[in-house]
């Protein structure tokens, strides 16, 4: 099943767009003669066009197929093997990855700064940007005398 992006990658280049559109509007196809076969070859590795007969037709049904699939978690582009690529600098992403990294502490449990340096080490190398991130949400909390990590309200009860 082709994915939207390689549709469009297909149907990018100019010459593929308008061999594409030829083929989508011949009656009955267009013969493979009338078309370069490089440029065609790409619409059919995409499955865009069918070749049947010596003749390229269209093949509508791949796009209502590639918005079919299931949604992509957004999150997967940001991760390469467990470890987060790039910290989102704003955005509903950053917030995605965040409440995501807020899962790794346990309700109810406090935590030094050492264990929220291991646990975030782990995703990232820039762990403090990821910390201070956490506090700046209201994600984590650093109890009054900073010498305590936890979901808000376990912090709060410990400084």
């Amino acid at each position: 099943m082709a994915v939207p992006e390689a549709l469009v990658s297909a149907l990018a280049d100019e010459d593929r767009l308008q061999l594409f559109a030829r083929i989508c509007t011949a009656p009955d196809g267009l013969e493979a003669s009338h078309a370069s076969a490089k440029l065609a070859k790409r619409l059919v590795d995409a499955g865009l066009v069918a070749e049947a007969g010596g003749r390229y037709r269209a093949v509508p049904s791949v796009f209502r197929d590639a918005l079919a699939k299931a949604p992509v978690d957004p999150l997967d582009a940001l991760f390469r093997h467990g470890r987060l690529v790039s910290i989102p600098h704003s955005g509903k992403r950053r917030q995605l990855v965040l409440a995501y990294l807020a899962e790794r502490f346990e309700p109810g449990r406090l935590y030094t700064e050492q264990d929220v340096r291991e646990k975030l080490s782990m995703v990232h190398d820039d762990h403090a940007t990821l910390r201070r991130y956490l506090v700046d949400e209201g994600l984590l909390q650093r109890s009054n005398d900073g010498g305590a990590y936890g979901r808000p309200a376990e912090a709060r009860a410990a400084g």
